[in-house]
């Protein structure tokens, strides 16, 4: 499975309003199904019948039964029939969740990698880019002669396709040649104009925030009067302003219009380098065409105009945003009733109902891999972390609940036979070889961390884990469609502890924990399953530190 580390950026969307988290109730729900699938509208049927969900609640989305529906007619079907569906019923404002149903595609695919908007950004991007190294190649030259009072041989130009690191390495060398030659002046006034020069020629190649660096350092080395030190507040101000604009044109959908006005506040906060830094990470994003998703991660979104569809979009529920989590949104809760026969699907529904009457009951398996985790030193989403979140959860069950727990700590797998009444588990790595060590108990939930382990939920026999599962006898799960990045699931600490309350359906749960959407996750079971509302098996005083002041806001 790949890792990325990537910062959050928070996206101020103004949003309709709505309540975030008073408890999901059956008449905030809708169903969607397919209008050429009997067995789709016979599940939709059960689920209503079963939930109390009135049958005008189903959405009847035309279209042939497919696993994958392509982002063309996602955008131009099937997202518009589904917005007007809700308009149409007034139904805006009042559906938090949407229900989707056996044969309701999984997947929507990536962009058309050869539509004209995306080859006219590609021409445009390279363009830049050849254009900007020439400017360093100017920069370069002018570096090389500060100083000097002979004029040198102009260097050697850089190819357009030069790397990144080759440009950073020859402009490296030519500001210590030039640092040299200016301190080597013997006139102290032309001394002075070229240190001028040369810190103009290094704003335009690292842009202001290299100049702040650069002050922030001195001041921490030597005492600045207060006239000295208001330069650097003035620029740290302006720069924030254009880094808010950075953050506000970068939520647009990309265009060559949106591009030309970022890489000039680009250029003024992280020069020249910067921006073709940030050039080539456009470019390595459009020959990646990661624009896929599941679909009931893209639904979520439904109400969203146009956004980036490279990757995610956050996750404006999710707990991590702390203060700035917005408490109305209109992000829709999403889960799916799948299965490898229609039998198991209905039977998510019904096992789900019969388990919150008694409650939830059985043993919890974590299977961690027993990695050396370093608090100071691990990235957030890193491979221990998420081993770590494990154990952590563990612990927290074993202190603060009469759960029973079984940690296996070893980098083997629990094997066949070893986790008798299963009602909780959560564990990694085995892709797509679902071992088949588990008795589920009725009503169980858990989720396997691995690449691709829901991209086939219905067929029979199969051996990734949601599909395999599901047919074993699970009630609830969650996984990717698509290769997610680990950080895309929900940390283990943070959704089983949330779902122990018994404050939050399973949809809340999954939706406080995850924290992206329009990307590869989806949930698997009944979205108003709350195994533990009549038996709360930790009290929310015992969550994890960074949940505890958010969960329910």
């Amino acid at each position: 499975m790949k890792r990325l580390i990537l910062p959050f950026v928070f996206l101020g969307f103004l949003c309709a309003s709505m309540p975030a988290w008073a408890e999901l109730t059956a008449d905030q729900v809708a169903i969607i199904a397919m209008a050429e699938s009997p067995e789709s509208q016979e599940l939709a049927k059960h689920y209503a019948k079963a939930r109390g969900v009135p049958e005008s609640r189903i959405l009847l989305l035309e279209g042939k039964p497919a696993r994958t529906m392509s982002r063309e007619a996602w955008e131009t079907i099937a997202r518009p029939t589904i917005r007007k569906w809700l308009a149409d019923h007034q139904l805006n404002g009042k559906v938090r969740c949407f229900v989707t149903c056996w044969d309701v595609p999984l997947k929507i695919g990536r962009r058309d990698a050869n539509a004209p908007e995306v080859v006219e950004r590609e021409k445009f991007l390279a363009g830049v880019r050849e254009g900007r190294v020439k400017q360093l190649d100017q920069v370069v030259a002018r570096l090389e002669g500060l100083g000097r009072s002979d004029k040198p041989e102009p260097p050697k130009p850089l190819s357009a396709d030069a790397t990144l690191a080759d440009v950073a390495a020859r402009l490296d060398a030519a500001m210590s040649t030039a640092r040299g030659q200016i301190l080597a002046i013997p006139d102290d006034a032309k001394r002075l104009e070229g240190m001028q020069e040369f810190q103009q020629l290094i704003t335009a190649i690292g842009g202001g925030s290299q100049i702040l660096r650069m002050g922030t350092a001195q001041a921490k080395q030597s005492r600045m009067q207060p006239e000295q030190a208001m330069p650097l507040a003035i620029l740290e101000a302006r720069l924030q302003g254009v880094q808010q604009g950075i953050q506000a044109l970068s939520m647009l959908p990309p265009t060559v219009a949106r591009d030309i006005q970022l890489l000039n506040l680009i250029q003024i906060n992280d020069g020249l380098l910067g921006s073709l830094r940030w050039v080539d990470q456009q470019r390595e994003a459009l020959a990646k065409n990661e624009t896929y998703s599941s679909f009931d991660s893209e639904l979520s979104l439904v109400h969203w105009n146009d956004y980036p569809l490279d990757r995610w979009q956050p996750n404006l529920l999710y707990y991590g945003y702390g203060p700035h989590k917005l408490s109305g949104t209109s992000i829709m809760l999403v889960s799916r009733l799948a299965a490898p026969s229609l039998a198991l699907a209905k039977g998510l529904v019904d096992k789900a109902i019969a388990t919150e009457k008694k409650g939830l009951a059985g043993k919890v398996y974590l299977d961690a891999r027993g990695m050396a985790y370093d608090k100071s030193k691990a990235e957030p989403g890193s491979y221990d972390a998420f081993d770590q979140s494990l154990r952590d959860l563990a612990e927290r069950l074993q202190k603060h609940t009469k759960l029973e727990v079984v940690l296996n700590d070893k980098p083997e797998l629990f094997q066949p036979g070893e986790c008798p009444d299963a009602a909780l588990y959560c564990g990694w790595y085995s892709l797509s070889k679902y071992v088949d060590a588990f008795d589920w108990a009725p009503g169980a939930v858990g989720y396997h961390l691995a690449s691709g382990e829901a991209a086939t939920l219905s067929k029979p026999g199969g051996t990734a884990w949601c599909n395999a599962m599901l047919e074993d006898g699970i009630t609830a799960t969650l996984g990717p469609v698509y290769e997610p990045y680990l950080h895309a699931f929900p940390k283990p600490d943070d959704f089983f502890s949330l779902l122990l309350t018994g404050k939050y359906t399973l949809a809340e749960v999954f939706y406080q924990t995850k924290p992206y959407n329009s990307w590869v996750m989806t949930l698997v079971g009944d979205p108003l399953y709350n195994p533990f509302k009549n038996h709360p098996a930790l009290a929310e005083a015992d969550l994890p530190e960074e949940l505890r002041p958010q969960a329910g806001e």
